[in-house]
């Protein structure tokens, strides 16, 4: 099960190459849910968006390779072996990555959740909250 779960996790990145061709859009074999209609409009300019990217497939390319991220970065924090200093360290990129996934899924990509301010405060504020929490067990263990 593992093994199964393993492999398409490593196929996140490329799902928009089996479910859509460039140019075209999204394959016939596939349920028509209105998920890309849903998701498409038009900006000020008249151009056709999706989420603000330029198709479906290049949004369901950012969306799943950042989604990839996330989860290869929680599980190496999941695997690192107990007691390691920088284990909870390895929550750092993976919260990160998380909130990119959230940044693309709510569109705010043009706003400033999605600036290196916002993202570097984002950054500082989780690394002293682990830190802190990281010291707190560590004293609580020695007492």
């Amino acid at each position: 099960m593992m093994a199964l779960l393993l492999s398409l996790v490593a196929m996140l990145p490329f799902i928009h190459d089996i479910i859509s061709v460039k140019g075209e859009g999204i394959k016939e074999w596939l349920p028509d849910f209105g998920i890309e209609e849903t998701l498409t409009y038009k900006n000020e300019d008249g151009k056709t968006k999706v989420h603000g990217f330029s198709s479906y497939r290049t949004f369901i390319y950012f969306l799943l390779l950042h989604l990839f991220a996330a989860i290869g970065w929680a599980g190496w924090a999941k695997d690192a072996k107990p007691g390691q200093p920088y284990k909870f360290f390895l929550l750092v990129p993976a919260i990160l990555a998380i909130y990119t996934v959230l940044v693309i899924l709510f569109d705010a990509r043009d706003s400033n959740y999605n600036e290196a301010n916002t993202k570097i405060f984002i950054i500082i504020a989780v690394n002293f909250l682990l830190m802190f929490w990281f010291l707190y067990r560590y004293f609580r263990q020695k007492n």
